[in-house]
Formats: structure tokens, C-alpha cells, sequence
């Protein structure tokens, strides 16, 4: 709890003056606000009581009183007023600052955490953690609290001046209340963890439901996701009805009974004492206790909600601070330098987990400009050689080399600014064809943009649009078909010019038309470049230098298209049956 509490004040390091004058501002509206009862009293026993007993209204000290009375409340209220907007202000950058941070820290994070933590559960940190953080702790914590405690110390101090007995007697509420937080904080901080933790799963599963609606209604699966998005509602409902029963039984329904029981305490004991004659007792004195124990249990009151806020606060805090502790990628070891682009696998063995081998002993060397063809079966460890290459993981067992070095002694980044990737099906970012070919590189120029359209045959998107390279994109480019989406993820890879492609079956979701012209790009996206190629459909990788036949995470056979079908093996069978499909 402590180290989430002193890392969420760390982000004040940047606004201590608007903390600060903030901070005070409120304090000062606190003070005013507590010197308007003793105004109160001597209206009533200055001005009221004498004008009922001798029938003349001091009507001058009643208008001064007045006065006071409402300058000194506008004067708090305005106090209040620039010093929450400057308050809230500040939380609203702080967040901002927050989620850059988290942001940043996303993108240097391994592709091994997000292979493993549902894109939901990011989201919720990033967006709904950070809201709960913005609005309750650095709004209503920090800007209530000092404000809270000012009241609640300045009532006993002005009770315990007016009656110093009384005051000691208004002390026995210490342990109350501090046994009232101690339960309450208890059980509201294990209620809130799960709200959290639900409510992130609600995040996880609307994603995922989303991106998969295609899926979900040709398979007619509504109903039985209907049924697992009301299971995590009814988990977080469930939760939330242990929250709401605490926080309606134990801080609002307990704090009116304390306040009530205090009110009757406090006549009684004034009546005692006055009876006693220990005590003078007027109608003045006796209306400034009772808006004193009003004003006590207002701020009280107030705690005990902050109490709840900070519950929240700490739950959403301890999420956010656990994905911004993950270790991020490491990006240590000298620049990578890449002037031929020649790959070798040096008896590589991998697994995603201990003990599961993907990957058996994988040795293979591709030579400058080579073109390299992955073939195998659905979980040959096509695709893992490939995560090797980019250095998303590293293998346990021997060593990958690029022009004779070592890649795991060099920093990722340097290897990867050398490569580039198409994916079977490409993402577009929501922005223009530009963006999404340049990737906002400013090194990139228009030109070279549509250079690399024309090149990869896909400059007839220029005369479709009127706005050219700069036509919006909508999310993952849902306005272009297949074939052009691959064409403009063609163009991306060639503005870059990497010494190293990769081509991840890169023409599965197109039609027999649309291979032609993707073939074509490909080949002018391969010249010069060692590539590797994952493909199906083996009639695209005929012209392949090397062929690789991958079965259970080994190299079964390998050599090139003509050689592998006259061995008549795994490679020929696959050939031949792709053959009779057609």
C-alpha cells in the first residue's frame, strides 16, 4: 500500500506550486468557514436575544454581522472554486503524463507479455485505471483531504476553547473512528481489487468480441457469448454488491447514527452543566455546538468517502503500477551494422515455455539477396524462426548470425531498423496511405511514397482518390480489399528498404487474380534483399533459392523446388495435393 501511495504522489514532483497554492487556498476556505457560527452566536446573543428582552434592535451590528457573515462565505467559496479548477487541472495532466508514461512503456515491452496478457486488460490499465485515478485520488484525495482535516481539527479546537471539557469528552471519538477506517479499509480495499480485476475482464472480452464479430455471427455464436459476458457482469455486480452494502452500512448509515448519538451527547451534557450551574447557557452558545458537531461530522463524513476514494484509488494504482514494472525489452549491446544481409542458423533450439522445445536443433545459412521459403504444417515452427530472427525471443540453444555476427550480442533495435515484415493479413493504422507507408517517418518523403506505390503496382490508388497519398484510412483499413492492403504493406516494406524481408504468407487471402499482381510486387520488393518466405500455397515460392520443409519444430527436407519434388518426399506429397485441388 505504501509504495503505490508514495509513486502516485511522485507524479507531483512536476506541479508542486499548483499543489501547493491549491493546497492553501482550500485550507484558508476551511478557516473562514469555521469563524461563521461565532458570527452566528453573536447575532443571536448581541443582537436577538437583546431586542426580544428589551424590544430594541441593534440594527446597525445585525447588518455589520450579516455582512461578514455572507463576505466571508463568498469569499471561501470563491477560494474553493479557483482552488478545485486549479486541482483538477492539474489531475487531468498528471494523467496525461500517467498514460505517455504507460504508453511508452508498452512499446518497449517484449512480444512474449503480449502474447500471454489479453489486449482488453492494457486497455483497461492505460484508459480506465488512470480515469479511476484522475477522478478520485488526485481530484477528490488530495484536494479534500487537507481541506477535511483542517475542518475536523479546527472544531475541536474551537469546542475544546469554548469548553474545555467538552472538548476532552468530543476526544473519545478518536478511537471510534479509527477502528471505523481500520474495518471499513479492510474489506473496501478486497471489494474494490476485484471491481478492478472484473471490470478489466468486461474491457478484455468486449475487445476481443469486437475485433472477432465477423467470426461470432457466421458461427451463430451470440448466445453463448452472451452467456460468458453475463457470467464476468454477474462476478462484477456480485462484487460491487459487497461494496455497496459496506460502504452504504458501515460509512453513511454508522456515520448518521455517531453523528445523532454525538448531537444528543453533547445537549445532554451542556443541559447537565447548565443545570449544575457550572455553565452559562445561551441561545448563541448553544446553536455553535451544534453546527460545531454538524461541521465535525460534514468533514468526517467527507474521510470516511476518501477513505473509499483511496480504496480505489490504490486498487487502480497497484494495477498500473504492476504493468509499468514489467520488465521492458532489453535494449543493451552495441549498434548492429548489416552491408549484406547474410542469415545463418547455428544448431538453434527454442521453446516458448521450459521444457517445450518448438525448435530442434534448426541449421541453415542464406546467402546475400537469397530468397529462403518456409513450408510445413500448422505448428512446423515456421513462424518461430522467424519471432528468432527479429529477436522477439532468443533462442536457449545455439547461436543466429547476420553477415557473421551474433545477433543476440547487439541491440534489437539496430537489427530491426534493417528489417521489415508482411504479414499475411496487413494492419493499416487509422490515418492516410502516407502514414501508413511512412509511418509518420519524416525522413520518408511524398515522393518516395509514391515511388514505392508505382514500383509495387499499386499507383492506382492515387487516381482513385483525389486527395492521392493523403486519402484517409479508416481503423485496419477496412475500405481496401485484401490485395490492396497487401500492396500498400509492399510500399511500407520498400520505403524502408531493408537488407532483410520477411514475407509472412503474404498472398493467403487473396484470389487467383490478385496473386499475379502480388507476385509481381513481391519480386521487385525482393531484389537485393534476403528473404524469407512463409507460404501455403507452394506454387509462389517455386523461384525460391532454398526451400525449408519444417515438421514438429525440425528440418525434414530441403533444397529447391525441383530438387524437393524429385526426392519425393514430404514436399512432393504436399506439392501434389495442392496440385489435385486445383
Amino acid at each position: 500500500m505504501l509504495p503505490t501511495i508514495k509513486r502516485l504522489f511522485g507524479y507531483l514532483k512536476n506541479h508542486k506550486k499548483t499543489f501547493i497554492a491549491g493546497t492553501a487556498l482550500l485550507v484558508s476556505a476551511a478557516c473562514l468557514e469555521l469563524s461563521t457560527p461565532l458570527l452566528a452566536k453573536r447575532s443571536l446573543d448581541d443582537v436577538m436575544t437583546p431586542a426580544f428582552q428589551t424590544g430594541q434592535l441593534n440594527f446597525s451590528l445585525l447588518m455589520m454581522l450579516l455582512a461578514a457573515y455572507l463576505g466571508i462565505n463568498l469569499i471561501a467559496s470563491l477560494f474553493r472554486y479557483i482552488s478545485i479548477l486549479n486541482l483538477r487541472k492539474m489531475a487531468n495532466r498528471i494523467v496525461k503524463e500517467m498514460r505517455d508514461d504507460l504508453f511508452w512503456h508498452m512499446h518497449q515491452l517484449p512480444i512474449s507479455y503480449f502474447d500471454q496478457i489479453p489486449a482488453g486488460k492494457i486497455v483497461a490499465r492505460i484508459t480506465n485505471d488512470t480515469e479511476v485515478l484522475r477522478s478520485n485520488f488526485y481530484v477528490n484525495v488530495l484536494s479534500n483531504m487537507l481541506s477535511n482535516l483542517i475542518s475536523i481539527i479546527g472544531v475541536f479546537i474551537a469546542i475544546t476553547l469554548l469548553n474545555p471539557y467538552l472538548g476532552g469528552l468530543l476526544l473519545l471519538l478518536i478511537p471510534i473512528l479509527f477502528l471505523w477506517q481500520k474495518f471499513y479499509t479492510k474489506y473496501a480495499n478486497r471489494y474494490n481489487l476485484d471491481i478492478r480485476e472484473y471490470t478489466s475482464q468486461i474491457s478484455g472480452q468486449l475487445n476481443e468480441f469486437v475485433q472477432g464479430m465477423p467470426v461470432i455471427q457466421a458461427f451463430q455464436k451470440e448466445k453463448q457469448l452472451l452467456d460468458e459476458f453475463k457470467a464476468t457482469v454477474t462476478k462484477w455486480q456480485n462484487a460491487g454488491k459487497k461494496y455497496v452494502f459496506l460502504d452504504s452500512a458501515v460509512a453513511w448509515g454508522f456515520a448518521n447514527v455517531l453523528r445523532n448519538g454525538t448531537i444528543l451527547a453533547v445537549i445532554v451534557t451542556l443541559s447537565a452543566l447548565f443545570l449544575d450551574g457550572k455553565m452559562a447557557l445561551s441561545a448563541g452558545l448553544l446553536y455553535v455546538f451544534i453546527d460545531y458537531i454538524n461541521r465535525l461530522f460534514d468533514p468526517i463524513d467527507g474521510m470516511i468517502q476518501i477513505f473509499a476514494n483511496i480504496q480505489q484509488s490504490l486498487a487502480a494504482g497497484q494495477r498500473i503500477f504492476e504493468f509499468a514494472d514489467e520488465p521492458i525489452e532489453d535494449q543493451s549491446g552495441s549498434e548492429l551494422t548489416i552491408t549484406d544481409g547474410a542469415v545463418a542458423f547455428d544448431h538453434v533450439s527454442f521453446g516458448y515455455l521450459p521444457d517445450q522445445e518448438v525448435l530442434h536443433q534448426i541449421t541453415f545459412a542464406a546467402a546475400p539477396g537469397e530468397t529462403i521459403a518456409l513450408v510445413g504444417p500448422t505448428g512446423s515452427g515456421k513462424s518461430s524462426i522467424l519471432n528468432l530472427l527479429f529477436r522477439f525471443y532468443d533462442p536457449q540453444v545455439g547461436q543466429i548470425t547476420i553477415d557473421g555476427q551474433v545477433i543476440k550480442d547487439f541491440n534489437r533495435q539496430s537489427l530491426r531498423q534493417h528489417m521489415a515484415i508482411v504479414l499475411q493479413d496487413p494492419y493499416l493504422f487509422t490515418g492516410t496511405i502516407a502514414s501508413n507507408i511512412a509511418m509518420n517517418q519524416a525522413k520518408i518523403s511524398d515522393e518516395e511514397v509514391v515511388a514505392a506505390l508505382k514500383k509495387v503496382g499499386a499507383d492506382y490508388l492515387l487516381k482513385r482518390y483525389p486527395e492521392g497519398i493523403h486519402h484517409p484510412v479508416v481503423e485496419k483499413g477496412n475500405e481496401f480489399s485484401s490485395g490492396e492492403r497487401q500492396l500498400i504493406s509492399f510500399a511500407r516494406a520498400l520505403v524502408f528498404d531493408p537488407k532483410i524481408l520477411i514475407l509472412d504468407e503474404a498472398t493467403s487471402h487473396v484470389d487467383t487474380e490478385t496473386e499475379a499482381i502480388i507476385q509481381k510486387a513481391m519480386a521487385v520488393l525482393q531484389e537485393g534483399r534476403t528473404t524469407f518466405m512463409i507460404a501455403h500455397r507452394l506454387s509462389t515460392i517455386k523461384e525460391a533459392q532454398q526451400i525449408l520443409v519444417l515438421d514438429k519444430g525440425q528440418i525434414k527436407e530441403r533444397g529447391t523446388h525441383e530438387s524437393l519434388l524429385k526426392q519425393g518426399g514430404i514436399y512432393q506429397q504436399m506439392y501434389q495435393m495442392q496440385a489435385e485441388q486445383l
